[in-house]
């Protein structure tokens, strides 16, 4: 089964994904960036699925750190804010609109992972962050 990695403040998301996706996948949870990084090495996730605003340490910091230590999984980035008519494009960053019926977020997953689920040949896909790209959420 493969391994999902939540990173999101709010205990009510993080439960809601929970639910949706543990029939699919082993849900590892983390409360921020700071706490995400601290859990990659014993998770090792097969995808990450993120939101951008948390306190300690928010999503852009936390992909521009996975960026640093050259880690290339899969990342599902959850926003509110950004439309999908005109999403931000990141290689190895597939953005879903932030939304409780997780519609997009699923899609975001199908394209980030390949069929069969685990060891996923998208997270050896090339992580450029644009330092010009902001989003708000």
């Amino acid at each position: 089964m493969p391994r999902m990695l939540v990173v999101d403040d709010d205990p009510a998301w993080r439960a809601l994904y929970r639910m949706g996706f543990e029939s699919d996948f082993e849900v590892f949870e983390a409360v921020d960036g700071l706490d995400a990084l601290a859990t990659l090495d014993r998770v090792k996730p097969d995808v990450i699925v993120l939101d951008l605003r948390m306190p300690h340490l928010d999503g852009i910091g936390f992909l521009r750190q996975l960026d640093r230590r050259g880690i290339k999984v899969p990342v599902v980035v959850c926003s509110g804010t950004f439309t999908m008519e005109s999403p931000p494009t990141i290689p190895g960053v597939f953005p879903a609109q932030k939304s409780p019926d997780m519609q997009g977020i699923w899609s975001a997953l199908e394209a980030a992972l390949p069929q069969g689920g685990g060891e996923s040949e998208a997270g050896a896909r090339p992580r450029r962050m644009v330092e010009a790209t902001v989003w708000r959420d």
